[in-house]
């Protein structure tokens, strides 16, 4: 493959699009790889606020004016609120409208298909419960399923999982830690192979609690310390049934086993490779930070920012961990596509659209006035044009405890 990372203004109709300088999670687009067809695909990439872009000239047109390439690189943010800062002169909003009909049927489409996962999973692991055994292949066709919707429709898969309801079970979590690990895989350019080896580790890393009486499972913050030494064996557990079932491999193996001991000198004390210690550190951060979401082990939950902050606070110490946070924040985003926010004026609102290079002032499309009166229909707010002093965001809401839906807000902004 030759790739050239150009600027768009050089993307031609007939060049081959295989990514863009942002996570796919601040676009619409359902594919990440295509060929551009014509003028309005640009026109879509222009409008999400892309400036750059990667090209491969093996399998489409290269520039005429060869200019020296660089690669992208995913650059550690620190978790940080947002400022309200007044829009600069020179930065302009896109000059159309997002598609927020796409916005709409990707949520439904990765809605279902998320329903269909947690089902299939429930099912997957109350087998392994009774009879000690892991399907391998029923495995496999998951997250091959997975990693498809992924990188399809990545910013729609984010949202199916941030707008369901809270629910701490064995495969609610499992699926996921899996969805994110595969978001952050895809950020770092991992290989499709490495995409399964870590949503596989994912999906099956607390496998081992099938071993474990559920009482114990479903109150972790109140056992005593005999139950808690038996919960705390889950990985071990794990790691015994993945043996026993074969064929899942070293790199998940390691994940199931490690993702509670994300301490360098723990992966060299138990022979694991870099690469592999590596995957359960990065699972591990992420089982971490759906458990400060969900409340998942019995605890409040938190808010994404909540818990980004937590996880950045008590890994700051190490270098690894924290940018493994670090790549997080940037794949999650700070207001994600689709996200429910809060505005100072006591609105709430949907995000449509992210704004090049002032990710904390999105295109918003406003569902609920400060009186708490639906706003049919949803009315548009570009926060890059707001003056100084005038509406900026306050929080980021959960739409289910605000009885709201966010596909049917955007198909009332699409009406």
């Amino acid at each position: 493959m030759a790739q050239r990372t150009i600027p768009l203004t050089q993307l031609k109709v007939g060049m081959y699009l295989i990514g863009v300088d942002r996570s796919w999670l601040q676009t619409p687009f359902l594919r990440h790889k295509f060929k551009i067809k014509d003028q309005s695909e640009i026109d879509a990439l222009r409008c999400a606020g892309i400036a750059e872009v990667t090209i491969d000239t093996k399998q489409g047109l290269d520039v005429v004016d060869h200019e020296p390439a660089h690669s992208a690189t995913i650059e550690p943010i620190l978790v940080e609120s947002s400022p309200a800062v007044a829009p600069q002169a020179s930065v302009t909003a896109p000059s159309s409208q997002p598609p927020a009909a796409m916005l709409a049927e990707n949520l439904a489409r990765a809605t279902q298909r998320r329903a269909e996962w947690v089902h299939r999973l429930n099912g997957l692991f109350e087998q392994t419960r009774k009879s000690g055994f892991l399907q391998h292949d029923v495995v496999c066709q998951v997250i091959d399923e997975i990693i498809g919707d992924v990188l399809e429709r990545q910013a729609a898969c984010y949202a199916a999982l941030v707008l369901r309801r809270p629910d701490p079970t064995l495969h609610e979590h499992g699926l996921t830690v899996c969805t994110l690990s595969v978001m952050l895989g895809q950020a770092l350019d991992y290989s499709r192979e490495q995409l399964g080896q870590l949503g596989i580790g994912g999906m099956l890393h607390d496998i081992g609690l099938t071993r474990i009486p559920q009482n114990i499972v479903k109150r972790p913050n109140t056992l005593s310390p005999a139950q808690k030494a038996l919960y705390d064996s889950h990985p071990t557990q794990g790691g015994a049934i993945l043996e026993q079932s074969g064929s899942f491999g070293e790199a998940v193996l390691a994940i199931v086993k490690g993702h509670h001991n994300l301490t360098v000198q723990t992966g060299e004390r138990e022979g694991l490779s870099a690469a592999h210690h590596a995957f359960a550190r990065l699972v591990g951060i992420i089982d971490q930070y759906d458990e400060l979401v969900t409340g998942h082990t019995g605890f409040t939950p938190m808010s994404s920012h909540q818990a980004l902050t937590q996880l950045y606070q008590r890994y700051r110490a190490d270098e690894g961990l924290v940018q493994v946070v670090s790549y997080l924040i940037r794949v999650i985003g700070v207001y994600p596509l689709y996200s429910l926010v809060g505005l100072s004026s006591g609105e709430l609102a949907v995000v449509g659209a992210i704004t090049p290079g002032k990710a904390h002032l999105p295109l918003l499309y406003i569902c609920r006035d400060q009186f708490g009166h639906r706003c049919l229909p949803p009315t548009p707010l570009d926060l890059i044009h707001e003056p100084e002093g005038g509406k900026t965001i306050r929080d980021v809401r959960d739409a289910v405890r605000e009885g709201l839906d966010v596909e049917t807000v955007l198909r009332q902004v699409a009406a």
